[in-house]
């Protein structure tokens, strides 16, 4: 007959190991969890230099889960600006149910911060390198502008390949309920590799991410990155350059056309490496008489010094 096992050493409590980081200020934990605190309704890594009593403490494992539960970004560690550990991971920790309701009701919301500081830097340096990209388009030759911009080809870097395919998953649902909400029946695909294949059916079978590059006086006209009949109702862009810093003006704008009435101007606050999904074209919104058409488009005000690099995530293809 068998002993029945015993612990000689009890399990150690896990909030437990985490009050004594944050006691610590240890930063080697920072990312592992987040504290809240009560008293302050504000969440924080363990690496903050607050100093909370451990009455007023609980533990989250996501940002996600302290944003849901009511708690904002505490203004001396600035966790939201915290970047670390997989794209996926990050992607993964946005609070999606809270950029579903934000798109639904304004047609853009921010997903905070996607991308580190060397992630950035590494998509800037890349620029000069003409083998990454299919082709260069000079705004000026164009009349869409000032500035140029650069399709990325087939060797695109894997952190441009990852967010085009990654942030798809989590849109996808939104973009099916805007197709049913305006009388669409087809869906759009779960995975972005069936949706590339059903673009390429359509004829587009061209890399549509690319990054924008602006120094002083550019600016970019009011447009919609439309590149064919095939057109996912959604798009991201990404900010690699740091406001205020790197460049002065150049707002990311939008407009929205609601039938009868004059456009309305909407300026998406952006910082470095933050992310906002907006609207390609159309939107449906919620009326009187049902669901109606509301066009959008975007552009970037002019810049007054500085240089701006922006990557754009279009996630159908190119004729």
């Amino acid at each position: 007959m068998s002993a029945a096992l015993k612990l000689v050493h009890p399990a150690e409590d896990q909030d437990a190991r985490r009050w004594r980081a944050v006691e610590r200020r240890d930063a080697s934990a920072d990312g592992e969890f987040w504290s809240c605190v009560k008293t302050t309704g504000v969440y924080c890594p363990p690496s903050c230099a607050g100093r909370p009593h451990r009455k007023n403490v609980f533990f989250v494992e996501r940002r996600a889960e302290a944003q849901a539960a009511g708690f904002r970004p505490c203004k001396r560690c600035r966790p939201d600006e915290w970047i670390a550990g997989a794209l996926a991971d990050r992607i993964g920790e946005v609070d999606w149910s809270r950029i579903r309701d934000d798109i639904n009701k304004h047609g853009w919301a921010r997903l905070g911060r996607l991308l580190s500081d060397e992630e950035c830097a590494g998509l800037i340096a890349a620029y000069e390198e003409d083998e990454r990209y299919r082709s260069t388009v000079v705004m000026r030759r164009h009349g869409f502008g000032e500035g140029e911009y650069k399709y990325y080809n087939t060797e695109a870097p894997d952190i441009v390949a990852d967010l085009r395919t990654t942030l798809y998953e989590r849109l996808a649902p939104i973009a099916n309920g805007w197709m049913r909400a305006l009388g669409e029946t087809k869906p759009f695909p779960a995975m972005h590799d069936a949706y590339r294949k059903h673009c390429a059916r359509a004829g587009q079978k061209r890399l549509t991410p690319l990054i924008l590059k602006y120094g002083p006086g550019d600016y970019n006209r009011l447009h919609q990155d439309l590149y064919g009949a095939e057109v996912f109702p959604l798009q991201v862009a990404i900010l690699l350059s740091s406001p205020g810093k790197d460049f002065d003006g150049g707002e990311f704008v939008m407009t929205e056309q609601t039938p009868r009435r004059q456009s309305r101007a909407i300026v998406a606050p952006m910082k470095k490496g933050e992310a906002i999904a907006f609207a390609v074209n159309d939107r449906p919104v919620e009326g009187a008489k049902g669901v109606y058409r509301v066009k959008m488009r975007h552009g970037v005000s002019e810049l007054r010094s500085g240089s701006r690099y922006c990557l754009g995530v279009i996630f159908h293809d190119a004729a």
